[in-house]
């Protein structure tokens, strides 16, 4: 999770700053699930992000929109880039 860490907890920043209740105690709690899914699978690594860092139905588009925004795969000189990649 090397690459992982950092980018999750700039993604926690990002909700914190749209106004998600996201505190370090819930990225220790993110971590530690994390541990326990196959993050490969985006439905799997989405879920779990979503039920650890949304806690009001208002809160759903708002994290919907953040994520799809800042796990999408990079365009052009990048290259392609999975969720496997980041291990």
């Amino acid at each position: 999770m090397s690459n992982l860490l950092p980018n999750l907890l700039l993604f926690g920043r990002v909700l914190h700053g749209l106004g998600l209740e996201v505190s370090p105690g819930r990225m220790v709690d993110v971590l530690a699930a994390l541990a326990e899914v196959n993050i490969v699978r985006k439905p799997d690594f989405y879920y779990t992000l979503r039920s650890f860092l949304v806690k009001r139905k208002e809160h759903l588009p708002l994290f919907d929109a953040a994520f799809e925004q800042f796990w999408r795969k990079p365009r052009g000189e990048w290259g392609e880039v999975s969720l496997a990649d980041l291990l």
